[in-house]
């Protein structure tokens, strides 16, 4: 880790003591970060120094105060994971976002998944944003469009965004829509991406969003934005005298030897449904909205799907640890159950049971060798309020399998 990582890093853990998150499971309480380098971070614990490699390390708390989630939508999706609030502006093959702590910060179409314009309001704005949301868990390039009380999906691939119009591919034809008529669109990836190999810290922001920069490029002056160039300063004033380090909850140490599932797309989804249409699987958050919350502690990452929600992942034999937190969301009602089963190439790993209120159980599953990687949440009794959780669901490559402890150990 440079100098100029740490530099940020300890402005905000002046603040309160936090706590560190190991990859297996692990919990540090009471920690601050003094410093570090590429492969170790230096901490201190109780008054005493503790070196943890980088690569055993999930994440760092920089606060005491609960990360809390925003009502306003997320505006723009990258697709290493990252997601941002405010207005966003088009400029060809470029995306400006406007919002406090990074306005201004220009990001590469080409590294965009989606962007949600929204000028909706009330329910009709909720009716579109459902549309949007599921287009994003199918995850293929579609264009919603604004047509009355009802959306309008157009099969497409956006090209470029402009000013006044959108650029589409729609059957190999070109089109050009209007821009003020576009409520969202979703893209996906030309081809497979392999992560990156260099370590990065990703900023977990107050009311959800995130953003990854590369280790090197995180300073306590400057911020690069995702095309690379350096677009904002951080040391500026925002909101009178906030900057950018005000609005850091958390900062996640991420390379190689580790993926969040959140981060993933599955390549595979299935959901079944006995009443109506079944509520899309979300991202770091549980299946209706909000933070995923289990036996009142709240996690910031994860998936949250409804019961008889398979999702499949691609793991290609590559990592060798699965870790996860699973239990019903605390938003559930108070007879909501649920089994979790987790498979490896068509082989049961792991399976728990759990109902509203208890802990969530936590599993570390050695899956060496696997190609595919199966979450399924069989519902109990009362399917409707079988709300499930997959908090901090990764594979890790980082450490020896080794037994779980509990959590705030």
């Amino acid at each position: 880790m440079t100098r100029a990582v740490v530099c940020l890093l300890c402005l905000a853990a002046a603040a309160a003591a936090g706590e560190a998150v190991l990859v297996d499971g692990r919990v540090l309480r009471g920690v601050e970060l003094t410093g570090g380098d590429a492969t170790t971070l230096h901490l201190l614990r109780e008054g005493k120094p503790v070196d943890l490699p980088t690569t055993g390390v999930v994440s760092i708390a920089l606060t005491s105060v609960p990360l809390f989630d925003s009502p306003d939508p997320f505006n723009l999706y990258l697709f290493n994971g990252d997601r941002l609030r405010g207005p966003v502006h088009g400029s060809g093959k470029e995306l400006t976002l406007r919002g406090a702590g990074l306005d201004g910060l220009v990001v590469a179409l080409d590294r965009v998944r989606a962007v949600r314009f929204g000028r909706l309001v009330g329910a009709l704005q909720a009716r579109y944003n459902e549309a949007f949301e599921r287009a994003l868990a199918r995850g293929r390039d579609v264009v919603i469009v604004e047509r009355g009380t009802r959306p309008f999906p157009i099969v497409g691939r956006v090209l470029a965004v402009g000013s006044e119009t959108l650029t589409v591919r729609v059957a190999q034809q070109r089109r050009e829509l209007e821009i003020a008529k576009v409520f969202a669109f979703v893209r996906t990836p030309d081809r497979e991406r392999a992560p990156p190999r260099r370590m990065r810290a990703r900023m977990l922001l107050q009311g959800g969003g995130r953003i990854t920069l590369p280790l090197e490029a995180v300073t306590a002056a400057e911020i690069r934005g995702p095309s690379g160039a350096v677009r904002r300063q951080v040391a500026r004033e925002v909101r009178g005298k906030k900057t950018l380090v005000d609005f850091v909850h958390e900062v996640e140490f991420l390379g190689e030897h580790l993926a969040p599932l959140s981060d993933l797309d599955p390549i595979d989804v299935k959901q079944i449904a006995l009443f109506g249409a079944p509520p899309a699987w979300r991202r770091d958050g549980m299946v209706l909205g909000g933070p995923l919350r289990m036996g009142g502690a709240t996690y910031a990452r994860g998936l949250g799907v409804q019961a008889y929600t398979r999702l499949e992942f691609a793991l290609h034999g590559r990592w060798s640890t699965f870790f996860v937190r699973c239990g019903i969301d605390d938003a559930a009602g108070l007879e909501g159950e649920a089994t979790f089963r987790v498979l490896g190439d068509g082989k049961l790993l792991g399976e728990v049971a759990r109902r509203r209120g208890q802990p969530p159980a936590t599993l570390l599953l050695d899956i060496r060798g696997i190609d595919r990687l199966v979450l399924k949440a069989a519902p109990g009794s009362s399917y409707i309020s079988d709300f499930c959780d997959w908090a901090e669901a990764r594979v890790f490559t980082a450490l020896p399998m080794q037994k779980p402890p509990p959590r705030g150990e």
